[in-house]
């Protein structure tokens, strides 16, 4: 199957995704074409007396249609996001010196061939508890000998510092019996090593034993670096190892599941508790520890359909956002790694959400208690996100943008209604008088309650769970939780990340972002059929292409007729995107993901208005999805890693900016 894919599309993954696509989106169809879910009629639009008062339309209940469309889109992107997320076989029994200088060799004996033409390395952390003044940091300056007579020793390489969680292969042509690792640092570490048979066609690893070792009565005795040779692969690709700051976030997580002391952190903690949860459940491997992010990746879709049916109350336009979302290349791709991007745009998502359907509750013809119970949803929407990482700080402020234009909005009302009843004017009618009244006697009253309510739920909620977040965590080496500590370690990381003065071959700019002109190169590897994976990140084309003209258009109907979703998709976009044109440290194209939805919505709301055209404005509209689900296919081998020929990955970069490998 993987062959004939492979001719047909230059992928080895597409053609079995195509099948299993089809047969899902045939049984969720016939399924619909049965089942018809029962559906509460919408209410009808209140018209207020007063032509200064509007009232926000009820939202349409969902339809057959709506959970047709949302749940068929859902499952064909779960489908791409899960298909070869990663391995569950990976060594995870790690040797670590036990000398108090961390002077220490240890002999192993190849006990059947001795000729070998590469040596395979690969460290996780070690217990980092056993050690009160250091922390474990691989191999790095670890040297390997041979020798056949245990006299003279051959030096056969030095260990580079090489990246956690990362294969380091040392090529040569070696025949050695007996092989001496010299460690000579407390912070040295070794998960498992192996070597492979220069003798044999296949992919296959030397059989080898402990001959000497000096902490074989310690708690990790030498027989850890060599228990798990089943669970090497002589041909590595991102399915078997961490890429880009895998390197990172998994390492915290594991040290969370395992109640290790934190190497370093420099970002909130709750994305990385859920992580530590899956490697508690699903052990530590690379599955492990994307599955999360996979999941609220997937989880993203229909969070996004629902704000969409809030602002456009319609199936289409919702179905049309679905199918941009879910045929981003950057979604993908940044869902299918372990960091954290997927829980805080969530969170982002979720706290627009709420505050959306906030604003379109009337001041006065909704109950307290119900917008007190969305703006206190939303403020702890804001706390999960701030407490996953940092970046939703700046889409708070478009909350309170939000937020302050609808009380300035009803402030308004409330003006207009006291001024007319001021003048007494005898052409009001009692209805008119009344509803006047109403607003008058409301509005102060309710304005003091929201503001006072909002400190708690916007500062105090927080900052509560911000802190929260921090109790299954030891950050703090020989130290325990406390809101001190907790401080302590907001001050590091803001301080790491101001002082940042990082480079990268593959960083970019904000003005690059909005073109798609730069996009981050995360991977690269060749497996045992020599077929290349490439990794990187960046938006579909068409997103950005056709993004910047409609958030263009989204303001210029803002000035021209001041609708609502205009407001929203501007405040939403410019918050996201605004706080990285001054921000100097080294940035890259995903720090664009959470911007990338709004640029959706933008879309949308242009589509809305080239939908009324008629037949052309649909035909338009079709003829683009269909080219942007065309370009996410052709360019999986690049988002996803799926296997393909390198002169494929090649023809995909289109610009002299873009490097795919």
């Amino acid at each position: 199957m993987q062959t004939i894919s492979l001719n047909l599309f230059q992928d080895t993954e597409l053609l079995s995704i195509l099948i299993i696509g089809i047969l899902i989106t045939a049984g969720i169809l016939c399924f619909f074409h049965f089942i018809h879910l029962p559906v509460k009629k919408e209410k009808s639009e209140r018209i207020s007396s007063l032509s200064f008062v509007r009232y926000s339309k009820n939202t349409p209940h969902f339809t057959n249609k709506d959970f047709c469309s949302l749940i068929l889109i859902t499952a064909l992107y779960a489908l791409v996001s899960f298909w070869q997320l990663g391995s569950t076989v990976f060594p995870a029994t790690t040797w670590q010196p036990t000398s108090e200088t961390g002077i220490q060799d240890t002999i192993l004996e190849l006990t059947d061939s001795t000729h070998f033409s590469s040596i395979y390395t690969i460290y996780d952390e070690g217990d980092n508890n056993s050690n009160t003044d250091t922390y474990q940091l691989g191999i790095e300056g670890t040297k390997i000998y041979g020798s056949n007579d245990l006299i003279s020793w051959d030096e056969l390489t030095t260990c580079e510092t090489g990246s956690i969680y990362e294969y380091s292969i040392y090529e040569g042509n070696w025949n050695y019996k007996y092989i001496k690792i010299s460690s000579f640092s407390k912070n040295n570490t070794l998960t498992e090593i192996a070597f492979r048979n220069a003798d044999s066609n296949e992919a296959e690893f030397l059989p080898v034993s402990v001959y000497q070792d000096s902490g074989s009565s310690s708690k990790y005795p030498a027989t850890l670096m060599i228990d798990e040779q089943d669970k090497m692969t002589a041909y590595p690709t991102y399915l078997d190892e961490a890429y880009f700051d895998e390197i990172y976030h998994p390492r915290n997580a594991w040290e969370i599941a395992n109640g290790q002391s934190m190497y370093a952190t420099v970002h909130p903690l709750l994305g990385t508790n859920l992580m530590a949860f899956s490697i508690k459940l699903f052990g530590m491997n690379p599955l492990a520890w994307r599955i999360p992010g996979a999941v609220f990746g997937v989880l993203l879709i229909p969070m996004f359909y629902l704000i969409m049916k809030r602002m456009f109350k319609n199936t289409s336009l919702c179905t049309v956002g679905s199918i941009l979302l879910a045929a981003d290349f950057m979604h993908l791709t940044t869902s299918r790694i372990g960091t954290l991007e997927p829980f805080s745009v969530f969170f982002i998502l979720l706290m627009f959400y709420f505050m959306i359907r906030y604003i379109q509750t009337s001041f006065y013809d909704t109950s307290l208690r119900k917008q007190m119970k969305l703006l206190c949803a939303c403020g702890i929407a804001m706390g999960l996100g701030i407490a996953t990482k940092w970046t939703a700080c700046y889409s708070a402020v478009g909350l309170a943008l939000l937020l302050f234009a609808k009380w300035i909005q009803e402030g308004i009302v409330y003006i207009k209604a006291n001024r007319l009843l001021k003048k007494n004017d005898d052409s009001l009618n009692d209805q008119q008088k009344e509803e006047a009244q109403h607003i008058v006697s409301i509005y102060p009253d309710r304005l003091l309650h929201s503001i006072l309510f909002c400190f708690l739920f916007f500062i105090i909620i927080p900052v509560i769970i911000y802190w929260l977040c921090y109790l299954p965590d030891h950050v703090w080496k020989g130290d325990s939780w406390s809101i001190a500590n907790v401080w302590k370690q907001i001050q590091y990381m803001y301080n790491y990340h101001i002082n940042l003065k990082a480079t990268h071959p593959y960083s970019s700019t904000w003005n690059q972002w909005l073109l798609d002109l730069r996009p981050i190169w995360y991977y690269y590897g060749t497996d045992a059929q020599a077929l290349s994976h490439s990794i990187s990140c960046f938006s579909n084309p068409l997103l950005t292409w056709a993004g910047l003209p409609a958030i263009i258009f989204v303001f210029i109907d803002l000035l021209r007729r001041r609708t609502q979703n205009s407001w929203i998709i501007l405040v939403g976009y410019l918050t996201a995107l605004c706080p990285w044109i001054i921000i100097t440290r080294c940035v890259f194209a995903y720090h664009f993901y959470p911007t990338s939805f709004f640029a959706i919505l933008a879309i949308v709301y242009a589509c809305a208005y080239i939908e009324k055209c008629g037949k052309i404005g649909k035909i338009l509209i079709c003829i683009f999805l269909i080219a942007y689900v065309c370009l996410f296919l052709a360019f999986l081998p690049v988002t996803a890693g799926f296997g393909t020929n390198l002169s494929y990955i090649k023809s995909l970069e289109w610009f002299s900016t873009w490097y795919f490998g």
